[in-house]
């Protein structure tokens, strides 16, 4: 027998530094040789140092022997943490046999400042910037912005250190150096938040770079910290921790003594990109013995609260070779890297000194073989290099970056090759947690598609797009793609920052902003996109049972929920909607499905949903009181838009969700969209779900060809219902169509991320190459097709129900969650069908095997389950029933091989 802990996580991270959490909570895995095993107990020990943890002495918390199946998110309940303070922990569990686990390896976790008197730095500046006109974008128009500042300060060491720390805020964007080198690999740091409320600082182990003389250097840029936002110009505020040997604690702080100037890096923005002039750089000026006399002193200013940057920061994640290049004009170079990114390039370049390099970026390109820009809008997105004249000279950017596919470069001394560029691939750094592959290969590019389209858009924000001068966190992207970030990456941390990023920008009345960070002021959001607050908390307890965020925002959310119903008539909302169901094929604006319809359909949700929130947190008067609120709700929407018509040809009544009359002799007003948010949510009475479904199946079948004419929303639900009612077979086939609209469509036209329209548009309009509000997609993938389902928060049991194409032969999904990893793979052939599955501790499945033949034989492990209806009784799998042509069965941990024979129909 095997047993032992793994995988120990702190606030979702494995050994954070800088925590501000007084109360952190961890998580661990149990690996398990046995099947059908679980966590009886459990024993946290967290001690204050090394040895004492080694020693298994947990002095400043021993739970013991805790009776609880839990392992995600234990909080800890020792005594007070100490700010700057290392503490080790460790865990060991007992089996349902009452057998104990070996006490894990050794965790730490580190706490950061734990309070404003912790902070003993200032906020600095320079005292006068160079100001420069960006272009901005199409709300704000022009954008003052300064030229990048580099700060420095020395300081010397006289004794032996036994760790070293910076703690840094950077506004609005900066890089760490110190003496001679940049401090960690995060990029566009720190992440994007309402600097009149908060900002972020990040945290970094320095020890193995402190010397007895060194220099600590910091470059800010501009970022989101402009005045079109409502905010100053750059600033900082840094401390660095140094522990002695002897214990003796220093700090290194901001304040009157550190030295500022401007530098080589001279215009920089998001939308605008860089100027820098490599003839003023200043070698050694992040080293010691620099003479700075000629630099001026900061001066002391204001700056927001600050909270630690729990979530993974920006990275560059890979390097990404151009596959071709051209030369459409003299002197014009232009590179396609064959995959639509987000990030910048790296340029090798050597040549004369002044010789000016211009890079533009670009997602697609005009016939004549240059860059088109056009649908950049604003965005100049053009970084422009001069070169000092000294041997190879390597550039890349710092404060900027862009979404393309394609570079130009202009200027460049004599030809450049293959070789004197790479793309740098720059994102939030989430932690790839799932994957999907299978037999068809349109199903595998739209995956990839998806999954490179998320990272594109993830920046410490969820942002729409990643080219165009707009980059914002509109949240009705965020919400309908969620559940697909959730699926293929660790998003606990992001989406924990994310929620806060909505809490601090919800206004006294209860509304949120469309946007948020609220960058683009607008205030109130569609339903369809403030429910971005409840959905994706709700999220974070179904995948990650994290009850903590509940409980920190329900506060929030019972306000926003409030301010629904005050702005709702006899319980329809009829003037919050503005974008509804957003970009449907042939139109950016919803055609068939009134804005009413979704934002009354949203206000539902977030009732039903909120109701929910309180049975969990135990608060039973206000789970009662949103429950019979969302029955309200349902009865006002029903009667409004549920509709029932004869159909002479049928000689039955039909019933349908009534939309927009686009015609008088138009005698069914409907749409995909208005018949699949309600039977989503089983709106309609019992006995009419299926007429109503009957209606949505013509829609997509017959009326358009098997193709969707939807738009965000309603391709969001489209799919579940599909199945869920029945027909996977058909969302199979809506989804493979190579034909337009169509997922399959954005293929076939060379696409490598999904598009923001279903059409393929190439001018000045609003058409993004690089969108992710479609990507919701990409969850049908691992639940149809893989057929894996959460059942309980956090994965304590789940379902799995492969829907089986008849052109597909196999399919392999994994997810690594808080349980540990779920793993279903199957394959078919003639006669045969192998489903493989792994049930991690501590959680318990429902496999559905499909039966395929009038006469069917399902082994396990090469025993014998099930034989036309005729269960064996076995121990570790349990026959449940026979179910809609799935035998269904229920197991708990381990390796499970099941093997049907069956006779073809």
């Amino acid at each position: 027998m095997s047993f032992k802990i793994s995988n120990l996580k702190c606030e979702y991270t494995k050994n954070p530094l800088g925590l501000d959490i007084k109360r952190p909570r961890f998580s661990w895995t149990l690996d398990h040789s046995e099947r059908n095993q679980k966590q009886l107990a459990y024993q946290i020990i967290v001690s204050s140092n090394l040895e004492k943890a080694l020693r298994e002495e947990g002095d400043v918390w021993d739970s013991g022997k805790v009776v609880s199946d839990n392992n995600v998110n234990v909080e800890y309940a020792g005594k007070e943490l100490e700010g700057f303070q290392r503490y080790y922990w460790r865990v060991r569990c007992w089996d349902k046999m009452e057998r104990v686990s070996p006490y894990s390896e050794v965790a730490f976790f580190e706490m950061g400042p734990l309070k404003s008197s912790d902070w003993f730095a200032k906020w600095i500046r320079k005292l006068s910037y160079k100001t420069f006109l960006s272009e901005g974008d199409h709300l704000y128009g022009e954008y003052e912005e300064v030229y990048a500042a580099y700060f420095r300060k020395e300081f010397e060491v006289k004794k032996h250190v036994k760790r070293a720390r910076v703690y840094v805020c950077g506004l609005g964007l900066y890089e760490l150096r110190m003496n001679g080198r940049k401090v960690g690999n995060n990029v566009l740091d720190p992440g994007q938040t309402d600097y009149s409320k908060i900002a972020l600082y990040s945290t970094f182990d320095i020890t193995g770079l402190v010397e007895e003389k060194n220099a600590i250097g910091v470059i800010l840029g501009n970022g989101r910290h402009i005045k079109a936002y409502g905010y100053d110009h750059p600033k900082l505020i840094l401390q660095i921790l140094i522990e002695y040997e002897d214990g003796e604690r220093e700090f290194i702080v901001t304040d009157e003594s550190w030295k500022v100037s401007h530098g080589p890096l001279m215009e920089n923005g998001i939308f605008h990109g860089e100027l820098y002039d490599a003839r003023l750089e200043m070698p050694g000026w992040d080293e010691p013995d620099f003479d700075d006399s000629d630099w001026e002193s900061p001066v002391v200013t204001e700056g927001p609260k600050l909270r630690a940057q729990l979530m993974p920061p920006i990275r560059v994640t890979a390097t990404l070779k151009p596959v071709r290049m051209w030369s459409p004009k003299p002197g014009i170079y232009v590179y396609d890297f064959g995959q639509n990114f987000t990030g910048w390039i790296r340029l090798y370049v050597k040549g004369p000194r002044g010789t000016e390099v211009k890079i533009r970026y670009a997602e697609i390109l005009n016939d004549d073989g240059t860059i088109n820009t056009s649908n950049l809008l604003k965005a100049r997105a053009l970084d422009t290099y001069i070169l000092r004249g000294e041997g190879i000279e390597v550039y890349e950017p710092r404060f900027t970056y862009h979404g393309f596919k394609y570079v130009e470069i202009t200027g460049y001394p004599g030809v450049p090759s293959l070789e004197s560029v790479e793309g740098c691939f720059v994102h939030t750094d989430v932690k790839k947690v799932g994957d999907f592959y299978c037999s068809n290969e349109m199903i595998n590019k739209i995956h990839r598609n998806a999954v490179w389209g998320q990272l594109c858009n993830l920046m410490s924000i969820p942002t729409d797009c990643p080219q165009r001068s707009e980059r914002m966190g509109w949240m009705g992207d965020a919400q309908l793609s969620a559940e697909e970030a959730i699926h293929n990456f660790d998003m606990a941390q992001f989406y924990m920052k994310y929620l806060m990023d909505m809490k601090l920008s919800q206004k006294e009345d209860g509304s949120l902003s469309d946007v948020v960070p609220p960058y683009w002021s607008f205030y109130p959001a569609d339903p369809a996109w403030g429910t971005a607050y409840i959905t994706i908390a709700w999220y974070m307890y179904i995948y990650y049972n994290d009850t903590r965020v509940l409980e920190e925002h329900y506060e929030n959310m019972v306000r926003y929920v409030e301010f629904l119903r005050r702005n709702s008539r006899d319980g329809i909302i009829e003037n919050l909607g503005k974008y509804g169901d957003w970009c449907p094929p042939g139109s950016i604006f919803s055609k068939r499905t009134p804005v009413e319809f979704t934002a009354t359909w949203y206000y539902y949700h977030d009732v039903l949903i909120l109701s929910e929130i309180a049975k969990v947190l135990g608060r039973d008067e206000d789970h009662q009181k949103y429950r019979e609120l969302a029955d309200s709700i349902k009865e006002s929407f029903n009667k409004k838009f549920l509709r029932k018509k004869y159909v002479e040809q049928e000689r039955s009544d039909v019933y349908f969700y009534e939309g927009t009359k686009l015609s008088p002799i138009d005698s069914t007003p409907t749409s995909q969209t208005c018949n699949t948010l309600p039977l989503y949510l089983k709106m309609a009475p019992d006995d009419i779900l299926a007429k109503v479904f009957g209606v949505l199946v013509r829609l997509v079948e017959t009326e358009h060809d098997s193709h969707l004419d939807t738009g965000i929303v309603g391709t969001r639900y489209i799919f579940d219902v599909l199945t869920e009612y029945g027909r996977p077979d058909m969302a199979y086939r809506v989804i493979t169509r190579e034909s337009y609209p169509g997922f399959g469509y954005m293929i076939k036209e060379g696409a490598t991320t999904l598009w923001e329209r279903w059409e393929k548009l190439e001018g000045s309009g609003m058409n993004s190459h690089n969108h992710i509000m479609f990507g919701s997609v990409d969850t049908w993938f691992y639940k149809a097709l893989g057929g894996v389902t959460v059942l309980d928060p956090g994965w304590g049991r789940f379902r799995v129900k492969p829907f089986v194409p008849d052109d597909m032969k196999f399919v392999k999904v994994r997810l690594d969650t808080v349980r540990g990893e779920i793993s279903v793979s199957w394959e078919k052939d003639e006669g045969h069908f192998r489903i493989s599955v792994h049930v991690p501790c501590n959680t318990t499945a429902e496999i559905y095997i499909p039966i395929f033949g009038k006469w069917y034989k399902i082994k396990e492990r090469g025993r014998k389950l099930i034989e036309n209806g005729e269960a064996e009784v076995r121990s570790d799998v349990s026959f449940v029933k026979i179910e809609n042509d799935h035998a269904v069965f229920n197991v708990g941990s381990g390796w499970y091989d099941f093997v049907e024979e069956y006779e073809p129909s």
